[in-house]
């Protein structure tokens, strides 16, 4: 079984729960037994150890349970705060299938009813106010090497009268 540790860079500083709520550094299940005794996981999780796939299957089975691509789109969200190597692994397995939950039609949905469904940022949030100082703004992104950049307009429509 391959230990995935080519696949999933950890950090030897980050130990226990703190890895663990660590998305880019949280394999999960994935773990093995050798670094969980040595990252002071022991305890911390089910005590099987799978491999991406068998992680990503698991996966696809709960998302094939979700009635709406709304609920889909919340699922791998949440997936993403928790382990983004696995969230990527399931989202690039089919990109066409997943790219309609994860934008458009999708994340439309998703922003009208963005303060039923926040959890925690996902990106950068820009408005109007901030015009002029975009580049300022976009220096407040904590990961410097940055290869794609999906940007989103979304405008309040005004209220009926």
């Amino acid at each position: 079984m391959s230990t995935h540790s080519e696949t999933y860079p950890v950090s030897s500083h980050e130990r226990g729960i703190k890895l663990i709520e660590t998305p880019a550094q949280n394999k999960g299940t994935a773990f093995t037994d050798a670094e969980r005794a040595a990252f002071g996981l022991e305890g911390l999780l089910p005590p099987s150890v799978e491999t991406i796939d068998q992680q990503q299957r698991r996966i696809l089975q709960q998302l094939g349970q979700k009635p709406t691509d709304l609920e889909r789109y919340i699922f791998l969200i949440q997936l993403s705060d928790s382990n983004q190597t696995l969230f990527y692994h399931v989202v690039m397995s089919d990109p066409a299938y997943f790219l309609p939950i994860l934008y458009d039609p999708t994340v439309g949905e998703a922003c009208l009813k963005f303060g039923h469904i926040y959890r925690r940022p996902h990106g950068m949030y820009i408005s109007m106010n901030q015009k002029g100082r975009i580049h300022e703004v976009l220096k407040n992104w904590p990961e410097k090497d940055v290869r794609v950049i999906c940007a989103t307009y979304w405008r309040s429509h005004p209220r009926p009268r």
